[in-house]
């Protein structure tokens, strides 16, 4: 079920000097017009386009990349011409033609791919009845609308290239590859930071400076470490290994430790909930039940010598109290977010306030003293922005990815030569943290989801066509 490459051939001494006198011309015309510092870009991007014309899954790989980790400053580039709008373009171009040869638009039958494109369909309704009303200008910059309609447009175009060009267990194993890297790529720097910060509570929080650049919020470091530990766990009872094991084991504990370190509630809930996930989508049997106990008696005697007593604290008041005092204020502006978010979605149950309108019009209500308070729940924000429509959106969205993962996990046992019915589980454990999740954070504005997303997909198809060869 592998895709392999078309064999290449020896260039002509000719063509070599050519391409290289083109090279020298367009690198020395950007150089001209848009000064040295669009050269890097305009390099890499014909080298990277160069290899996606032929392997359209690296520039998935490398668009990845650049949506976890933020680029070097002289990689940016400058107004449209960007690392990011460079490979779509040329992503875009290689899907065109394949459309083109095949006359088939194949991609379009992934069902997540066609929730998503009725998502889209709600934000634009959404957009024409409410979204269009502007902030006043002194409030301009909460005026998220733009950015929003952005973010949706790129998160489309990369999980149309994930399913389009992400097509078989390897290439599927090497994006999931990449998370990891980049996730232990983070939470070395997030440990350190938290073991030796002095402070505040807030300040002695894990979180990564370096690394996936989600990562510098401690609740979304959280899940993403909740993320490594799902990919981890079911790779462990997938692939057998004494090495393999305690490497495995080792990298648990520290996900668990940073989770503890991070000082998320939302993340400690999701931990709490994520052994009976993962016992119970792997089978109750002895040693996995004993190597669970274990690793939960170690981690927890591991936080309480490291972690430091002020973050503990804070992953114990979940209400307000007296006792400290910025824990106490961090329950209760969440509460305040709550009621605000509520407020807002009674002003127009069916089709909310408008998308990007939910920070701005907090600011101006008296109720919040004039602060632009965030949802930090990802349904109540739906509610609040896209009313009863867009929730359902969503749901409707989550609802298809968790039955096609049912689908394919029903099709592994019909087709198990493809060897990833660990991801099926892994991948089905993850949407539902992320639906726990997104109760304490606005997880649906984030990337991650679309890796749950492009990997159902991919998987479905996988598992579809291994069913029907069989």
């Amino acid at each position: 079920m592998q895709i392999s490459a078309a064999r290449s051939t020896a260039m002509e001494p000719w063509a070599l000097g050519a391409g290289g006198l083109c090279l020298a011309l367009l690198v020395g015309g950007v150089a001209y017009l848009g000064g040295p510092v669009l050269v890097p870009v305009v390099i890499v991007a014909i080298v990277m386009g160069s290899v996606i014309l032929f392997r359209p899954e690296v520039g998935v790989l490398v668009l990845l990349a650049t949506f976890l980790f933020k680029y070097p400053k002289f990689l940016e580039g400058s107004g449209w011409l960007t690392i990011n709008n460079l490979l779509g373009l040329t992503l875009s171009a290689v899907l065109l033609a394949t459309v083109a040869v095949r006359k088939q638009l194949w991609f379009l039958k992934a069902p997540q791919v066609q929730m998503f494109l009725l998502l889209g369909l709600v934000m634009y309704v959404n957009w024409l009845f409410v979204a269009r009303i502007e902030a006043p200008a002194h409030l301009s910059r909460l005026d998220l609308t733009g950015s929003d309609v952005e973010r949706y447009i790129t998160r489309l175009a990369f999980l149309t290239f994930f399913v389009a060009f992400i097509r078989t267990s390897r290439q599927l194993l090497l994006v999931t590859g990449v998370l990891l890297i980049a996730i232990f790529l983070t939470v070395p720097n997030a440990i350190l930071h938290s073991l030796t910060a002095a402070g505040k509570v807030e300040t002695l929080r894990a979180a990564a400076t370096t690394g996936i650049e989600a990562a510098r919020n401690s609740n979304y470091l959280a899940f993403i470490c909740l993320m490594g530990i799902t990919l981890i766990w079911f790779a462990l009872v997938e692939y057998r290994g004494r090495l393999l094991r305690l490497l495995g084991s080792l990298a648990i504990l520290t996900l668990v430790l940073t989770i503890v370190l991070s000082g998320s509630r939302a993340g400690l809930i999701n931990l709490t909930l994520l052994p009976l996930l993962l016992l119970g989508q792997s089978g109750l049997r002895r040693g996995q039940v004993a190597a669970v106990i274990f690793l939960l008696v170690l981690s927890i005697s591991v936080s309480l010598v490291l972690v430091p007593q002020p973050v503990l604290q804070r992953l114990g008041t979940i209400l307000p109290t007296y006792e400290g005092e910025a824990v106490s204020r961090s329950t209760e502006l969440r509460l305040l977010m709550q009621h605000m978010g509520l407020t807002r979605f009674w002003e127009n149950p069916f089709i909310g306030v408008g998308i990007g309108n939910l920070r701005w019009m907090n600011a101006m209500d008296p109720t919040s003293g004039g602060i632009p308070l965030a949802a930090h729940n990802a349904y109540l924000l739906a509610l609040a922005e896209g009313g009863i429509v867009l929730l359902a959106a969503y749901l409707l969205l989550f609802w298809q990815t968790f039955r096609d993962l049912g689908k394919a996990l029903t099709l592994s046992t019909l087709a198990p030569e493809v060897y990833l019915r660990w991801l099926i589980l892994a991948t089905r454990t993850n949407l539902i943290l992320l639906m726990v999740f997104s109760f304490f954070t606005d997880t649906w504005k984030e990337f991650y989801y679309l890796l749950i997303l492009g990997t159902t997909a991919v998987l479905s198809q996988l598992y579809r066509k291994a069913a029907e060869q069989s």
